[in-house]
This record gives structure tokens, C-alpha cells and sequence, in this order.
């Protein structure tokens, strides 16, 4: 399985304070069946050191070296925090995922910026693919899906959290997941892992959370084949056009139709 937003970098933001921990996150992350894990520190939000780039770099060559013979695939990104300098701050730093064109950006939980429309038509005329950190966190999206439909239509990708799934984050939190995952407005499920304790790297319960909602085939495809496409920087393969929630079905859409079965296993 393949982890796209994790918090594993230590001495950098609210993750492990040090190669210790980081390490034994690693070790839950393998136990679970996780062979690739994006880096994704925060930025321009709860750094300790001021968004000071030199420190950030200094700790990824860190990690680097102090994560020799882990059995993990590692890859590079950010979790943007949105501001007004956002757009040109990701130009010039390239927070992106690997050399990709996909980014992490978060909004704040309590409620969706307005002209957030106008900012992610700003990242995509630059070429930019923005990915929504955990929408189903965040309370202007719970309110209002139909903002998030939005986004996706316009070509954003969004990020749904692994514990949101299970239940860790609260049944209202569960509910929005399952409600975005139903009309297909989130199309990655990632552990946004900050600790080994309470916020671990983990993806399998997830997994089979998504499945009763959507199926094997699609909930596999959320940790493998779609993230996979992103770190390839290539488009990501077709499971389904957005939904607006609001939108009433017809009695036709709500009739069940006959599903082929698919065995997959998990890497």
C-alpha cells in the first residue's frame, strides 16, 4: 500500500520529535502492509521553526540518513497551508510531491476561505494539480459538500483520512468521509500519520471501511493504483465523475445494478 500524507519527518512540525519515534512509525507502517510513504511536513502552519526552508532541509537529509535499511519506499512533499502568497510560495519552492505536479494544501478546519475557487484556478494555470488535505475534517465542507463537488469538478483531487473512516475522529467526521466517498469527491486514503500511538501510520482498517462503502476494487485502487499514478505524475485512472451531494437521484440512479466481483489483494 502506498501512504501519500504522512507526518514522519521528526523535529520539524507536530510529528515524531526524533529518529526514534520516527522509526518505530516506520515499523507499524511495514507491519501494515505499507511499502511507499510520502513526507508531507507542514508548512507555513505549526512549524517549530518558522518555516526556516534551511531547517526543513537539513532535517529531510536527516531523515535520509537516519532511515538507512528501513524496508520502505520514501518519496517527498509539503502540506501548504493556504495563504495569500500561496500560489507564488509553491512556484518557487516546489512543494510538490516528488517533481510532480501535485501538491497537498490545507484549509483551515473550521471553515472553507472564500475565493478558494479563484486560488485553485490560480494553481491549475500554473500547472499545479492541488490535492485537499481531509476535507471530511473541515467544517465549511461538512456544511456545505456541495463546495467541495466544486473543487473536484474544476480538477482538484482530495484526500480522505484513514482514521476518519474507522471512526477515530468523531461519528459526524465519519459520516461526511462516508458521504464524499459515496458521491466520489475524495479519491486517495492516506494515515496523515503524526505519532505511533495516536495517530499511527495505518491504512488496512481503512481499507476495509472504504469497502463497505465502495467496494474492494475501488477501496484497494485508493491506496494503490491512484496514488501510485500521482507519485508517476500521470493523470489518475477513471473510478467514477463527481457527485453533488444535494442533487436528488433519479428513482432510475437509485435502483442497485448487478456488480461483477473482483479479487484483489493488497500489497
Amino acid at each position: 500500500m502506498i501512504d501519500l500524507h504522512t507526518h514522519l519527518l521528526w523535529d520539524w512540525d507536530d510529528g515524531p520529535d526524533d529518529r526514534p519515534q520516527a522509526r518505530e512509525m516506520c515499523r507499524i507502517a511495514e507491519k501494515d502492509g505499507i511499502t511507499v510513504i510520502a513526507l508531507t511536513p507542514h508548512v507555513f502552519r505549526l512549524s517549530r521553526y518558522g518555516d526556516n526552508l534551511n531547517v526543513l532541509r537539513q532535517r529531510m537529509a536527516e531523515f535520509v540518513e537516519g532511515m538507512d535499511g528501513v524496508p520502505i519506499d520514501f518519496h517527498w512533499g509539503a502540506e501548504v497551508f493556504v495563504h495569500p502568497e500561496v500560489v507564488a510560495s509553491i512556484e518557487k519552492y516546489g512543494f510538490t510531491l516528488d517533481d510532480t505536479n501535485y501538491v497537498f494544501i490545507e484549509l483551515p478546519s473550521d471553515t472553507v476561505p472564500p475565493g478558494i475557487g479563484n486560488l485553485i484556478y490560480s494553481l491549475m494555470a500554473k500547472g499545479f494539480v492541488p490535492i485537499i488535505s481531509h476535507p471530511e475534517r473541515n467544517r465549511g465542507f461538512m456544511e456545505r459538500p456541495e463546495v467541495l463537488y466544486e473543487l473536484v469538478s474544476m480538477g482538484c483531487i482530495a484526500q480522505v483520512t484513514a482514521m476518519s473512516l474507522t471512526g477515530e475522529f468523531g461519528r459526524e467526521t465519519r459520516s461526511a468521509a462516508g458521504l464524499f466517498m459515496e458521491h466520489n469527491l475524495v479519491h486517495i486514503i492516506a494515515s496523515d500519520a503524526h505519532s505511533s500511538l495516536m495517530r499511527p501510520p495505518v491504512l488496512s482498517g481503512a481499507v476495509e471501511a472504504a469497502r463497505k462503502i465502495v467496494g474492494e476494487a475501488k477501496a484497494v485502487a485508493m491506496v494503490t493504483e491512484i496514488p501510485r499514478a500521482i507519485l508517476e505524475n500521470r493523470a489518475l485512472p477513471d473510478w467514477g465523475e463527481p457527485e453533488n451531494p444535494l442533487r436528488r437521484k433519479t428513482w432510475a440512479e437509485r435502483r442497485p445494478m448487478p456488480r461483477k466481483q473482483f479479487l484483489v489483494k493488497i500489497r
